[in-house]
């Protein structure tokens, strides 16, 4: 049963009103806006006050963005919310009923866990079911260890992610000596993001939180902001959970190849002026929806390395800022590259032989990678075993050595992992372990659907990542260890190595090694 609550912020000078589970004492404040912004591609600045009474009892809106179909046929159905590109920085927190009693009457300030979604920097949302808060809120309270959690909206694709010299014209500092720009001129959905950490920093205390301890979290292109976050050298959090995204394959990218995407949008646009100022005011007279039919399912929306923001370049084994965060959790699900398919689909053959070749400098390494992932230069393969050979490329390229290698070179704590419990969800995912299917486990919202060793790996996963947000060990740490915790298969939980983990073929990662940037300039070759 749900009730109706009115709780007072002073910070915000308001009471909000929210909805609390009478049977977990769990309560949830939804769409609290934590920035504004008014103008297309502007930076956002933080909210600091709401009206003297808020309803945070609903969702608030998300970003526009196009259709998108979930790996996981889930059951749960999604709230319907507004799509407004400038409405749509708001969070929600769910806390446990006790941390809202004030102080002198609670216990001290609880941990804060913040969920940063992923979906290619151009969907998803904080009211997606799949992610659902509470049920994690009131498992970590039920193990003795209660934590807040903020989940976050923030500007996505065409609205957050864009990036030209049109735009770097525009911010131009009038200073003729330096050329420096006097504001961001891209990176919008991450200087949104670094808000919502602004606004946690100010706020959070008044719902039970502590702003002293913050660990972030996310999936695929929420693991991958987070981790540019960490390059910022700013960070405003101590502890980091990367799942399944990171540098440099999500970023940070050079203005000419997120260029590409501009002019796709002002040809699709028609729009044909000779001045930069002529085409961004043509650009955002468009309404919100013409702005997503312009964009192709292909048009490139990434972090830019601006030099402000972000560095201009980051490479595997470069060192990171020093910062804030000092210990991460970081780790990858077996089969990430079934996102991918698509690609395998559409791409002949014969395209991809020749990419090969231009790729490598030498013969023999061409040879070696298509030993390692399965693939054949000579001859045709089928569809079936061209495509799983281009999941193994794109899993072990884009996520899996990455994230290793992150795990290793990382100045500070690191405890690395891999996923392999199958996915319990009919059609194309079921019976393998992929992309995305850790966060949902962590989240539990579907759990008591699910057979018994999934429900045992979900269970678990959450009791271990609420331990890392109390900074204590979840498991060895990787530097000391040289082992990984594996999740799954058969609901086993359990450290390994890579001589006695039978689970995936490490026959590429000594190669890969001394060939990533050729295998990465190989992907981009296909976009």
């Amino acid at each position: 049963m749900m009730k109706t609550i009115k709780h007072h912020c002073p910070s915000l000078g308001a009471d909000l009103v929210a909805e609390e589970d009478v049977a977990s004492g769990i309560v949830s404040f939804r769409g609290i806006p934590y920035a504004s912004v008014t103008k297309r591609w502007t930076q956002s600045s933080v909210k600091h006050s709401l009206t003297a009474i808020f309803d945070a009892a609903t969702f608030g809106p998300k970003c526009p963005q196009p259709t998108h179909t979930s790996l996981f046929q889930m059951k749960l159905a999604a709230p319907v919310v507004d799509l407004d590109e400038f409405k749509c920085l708001n969070l929600n927190v769910t806390v446990p009923s006790e941390a809202l009693l004030g102080k002198g009457k609670r216990d001290p300030l609880l941990p804060v866990m913040v969920w940063v979604h992923g979906g290619q920097f151009r969907n998803g949302s904080n009211s997606n079911p799949r992610y659902r808060s509470d049920v994690l809120c009131r498992i970590a309270k039920e193990a003795g260890r209660p934590i807040v959690i903020v989940q976050i909206n923030y500007r996505l694709g065409v609205f957050g992610w864009v990036a030209s010299s049109d735009l770097a014209s525009e911010h131009k500092s009038t200073e003729p000596t330096t050329g420096e720009t006097s504001d961001h001129f891209a990176n919008f959905g991450l200087i949104d993001q670094r808000n919502a950490f602004e606004w946690i920093q100010t706020h959070v205390e008044d719902f039970g939180g502590d702003p002293a301890n913050v660990t972030a979290w996310g999936s695929s292109a929420g693991s991958g902001s987070l981790h540019m976050h960490m390059l910022s050298g700013k960070p405003l959090f101590d502890r980091a959970i990367l799942m399944s995204g990171s540098g440099p394959t999500m970023g940070p990218f050079p203005l000419k190849l997120l260029e590409n995407g501009w002019t796709k949008l002002c040809s699709a646009a028609e729009i044909s002026a000779e001045t930069s100022d002529e085409r961004l005011k043509k650009l955002r007279a468009l309404s919100q929806d013409e702005m997503l039919q312009k964009c192709g399912p292909r048009t490139n929306f990434a972090p830019l390395g601006d030099g402000k923001f972000l560095p201009t370049s980051w490479r595997l084994g470069d060192p990171h800022p020093e910062g804030r965060c000092k210990e991460i959790i970081i780790g990858n699900v077996g089969m990430e590259g079934i996102i991918f398919d698509l690609l395998s689909s559409l791409l002949p053959q014969k395209f991809f032989h020749a990419q090969v070749l231009a790729a490598f400098k030498e013969p023999s390494d061409a040879e070696l990678f298509c030993k390692y992932f399965g693939f054949s230069i000579t001859e045709e393969q089928t569809l079936e075993t061209y495509r799983e050979s281009m999941r193994k490329f794109i899993s072990a390229v884009l996520f899996h050595f990455p994230e290793l290698r992150i795990a290793e070179t990382f100045e500070g704590n690191a405890y690395y992992y891999q996923f392999e419990e199958p996915s319990p969800y009919e059609g194309k995912t079921y019976g393998l372990a992929v992309h995305g299917q850790d966060a949902v486990f962590i989240c539990n919202s579907e759990r008591e659907a699910w057979p018994e060793s999934a429900q045992k790996v979900s269970l678990e996963m959450a009791k271990l990542w609420t331990t890392f947000a109390y900074g204590d060990e979840p498991w060895p740490r990787y530097s000391d260890s040289k082992k990984f915790m594996r999740f799954g298969p058969a609901g086993e939980c359990s450290m390994r190595d890579f001589e006695d983990d039978e689970t995936r073929d490490y026959g590429y990662l000594n190669w890969i090694r001394d060939h990533f940037d050729e295998a990465m300039r190989l992907i981009f070759s296909l976009a």
